[in-house]
């Protein structure tokens, strides 16, 4: 058994991270003026005794918006960058970065929607989103996390092998596998150092974990056509990231009531799984 703050903090960086690379909203706003965000980020990368992650965390408060003309400059790259409103060319989807067909990659949608499942989490209701988004991967990611110090704390050792093991999973299996390939495409096409430090943390905390858990990612070396251009058309996907996250019922896959949240998480305008 590990101690369970270990995981919270775990839990907030992704959580952060998620809200950082979703479309910013006014709640990011605030985090960001208040320098909320940016305190909550380097106390939990330091909670974790990681040099790398540290380094991050502190050159992401270094490079972020703090004042709301900053923050409006934020929301213009962000949708320069991503947005589908100004042709963003920087993908945040998972199969995007994959080198597998559509047939082989429709099963990769599955299997990501099958982990979701098995903890009781779906999409929320009216989301646009698909399964595989960058920020719903890693809000998934937070969600175990912080299972796993609810877990830790009640001394469930068999949820915590679950719940431990799926984490080791869906990293060997998905996040760990494409978001070193999306954090080089940020950093060759994006003159934004807030955003390229934010995607040189994202890969450091899943390396940190895979290794910590004992994945292994098979990670995707190099990008080629998007296998849903056939039926999309390049460009004409509407798959905007306002509302990505998950929601989850009452009880977990225990059966136990799921653990309240956290106070100190800046919420975006998405309902977590929290």
């Amino acid at each position: 058994m590990t101690d369970p703050q270990q995981h919270v903090h775990r839990a907030r960086l992704y959580k952060l991270a998620s809200i950082a690379f979703d479309r910013p909203t006014d709640d990011l706003r605030a985090a960001l003026c208040s320098d909320e965000f940016d305190d909550q980020l380097v106390e939990s990368a330091a909670a974790l005794d990681d040099e790398a992650l540290s380094e991050h965390a502190e050159t992401i408060a270094a490079e972020s918006p703090d004042d709301p003309d900053a923050v409006d400059d934020c929301y213009s790259t962000y949708a320069a960058l991503f947005g589908f409103e100004q042709g963003g060319e920087i993908q945040q989807y998972e199969v995007e970065y994959s080198p597998g067909t559509l047939v082989t990659n429709t099963d990769t949608l599955a299997d990501i929607a099958g982990f979701y499942g098995a903890f009781d989490l779906e999409l929320e209701a009216g989301n646009r989103e698909r399964v595989d988004h960058l920020c719903v991967e890693l809000e998934f990611v937070s969600h175990l996390a912080l299972q796993t110090a609810y877990l830790e704390k009640s001394g469930d050792e068999t949820g915590v092998d679950i719940v431990t093991n799926a984490q080791a999973d869906f990293l060997e299996d998905h996040l760990g596998r494409w978001t070193p390939l999306f954090r080089e495409t940020v950093h060759e096409e994006a003159d934004a150092p807030f955003y390229r430090a934010l995607a040189d943390l994202v890969v450091a905390l899943v390396e940190d974990d895979a290794d910590r858990l004992g994945a292994d990612p098979d990670v995707f070396d190099e990008t080629l056509p998007s296998p849903t251009e056939a039926l999309t058309g390049a460009g004409d996907g509407d798959f905007r990231c306002g509302t990505c996250g998950t929601t989850q019922s009452s009880t977990d896959q225990h059966g136990s009531s799921r653990p309240s949240e956290p106070a100190e998480f800046p919420m975006g305008d998405r309902d977590g799984p929290y």
